[in-house]
């Protein structure tokens, strides 16, 4: 049994293909994911970077991402990294992303590139830990990794912005998830502030206290 946790970096499909931009908005540049066995340790990893049909990576995403145009001129295409990635995850149990966007964007784009792929057999493996782990916090609103991570009181790996470091660092999450004294050591007293078993005259704001501190959390 495997777990597999993902990421994809996206970039804008370029304003000069209409017809595509009507279909899916941003095409993948990079793949991320990892894997885990039953005591949770990682047993393998998934990298590879996409080289896109429709339009260079813009500046501000090049440095968002640490992803060039140089470093995808020779990188395969989507229809065939996402090949791999799927045959990779045959073996995995559940595949979990940060959020459902992820999966939106693998339909989306191959619709938009008019693949010929069996998705399906990949998305019912999928599950959405965002919303997981933001419900098991005692949250409404969804957490972003980084709100996640810092509540969790973990220091974030790596960098943002990378398919592979978001993948380890959404696994890291899972781990805490999945030790239940671990998890109520460190959420408990969250959770409880969160939702309050007995009335009191303090605001969530006064209860959380740093907790939530300088968290942007994203509307409903």
């Amino acid at each position: 049994m495997a777990w597999v946790f993902m990421d994809l970096e996206m970039k804008p499909v370029d304003k000069q293909f209409r017809r595509e931009r009507d279909i899916c908005r941003q095409e993948v540049i990079e793949f991320g994911a990892v894997k885990l066995g039953e005591d949770m340790t990682e047993t393998d990893s998934f990298r590879a970077l996409v080289k896109p049909a429709l339009g260079e990576i813009p500046p501000r995403y090049a440095q968002l991402t640490g992803i060039t145009n140089d470093m995808v001129a020779e990188a395969p295409v989507f229809e065939t990294v996402l090949g791999q990635f799927a045959a990779w995850c045959e073996d995995a149990e559940t595949v979990y992303a940060w959020s459902g966007s992820d999966l939106d964007q693998l339909r989306g784009e191959v619709k938009m590139k008019g693949i010929d792929f069996p998705l399906e057999a990949l998305a019912g493996k999928w599950a959405d830990f965002q919303k997981i782990f933001t419900r098991a916090v005692g949250l409404k609103r969804e957490l972003s990794l980084e709100q996640a991570v810092n509540i969790a009181n973990i220091n974030f790996e790596g960098h943002q912005h990378d398919a592979l470091w978001d993948a380890r660092n959404t696994a890291e999450l899972f781990r805490i998830y999945r030790d239940e004294g671990r998890f109520n050591a460190i959420i408990g007293p969250l959770r409880e502030a969160v939702n309050p078993k007995k009335q009191t005259s303090f605001t969530l704001a006064d209860a959380l206290g740093d907790a939530l501190k300088n968290l942007d959390l994203p509307e409903a």
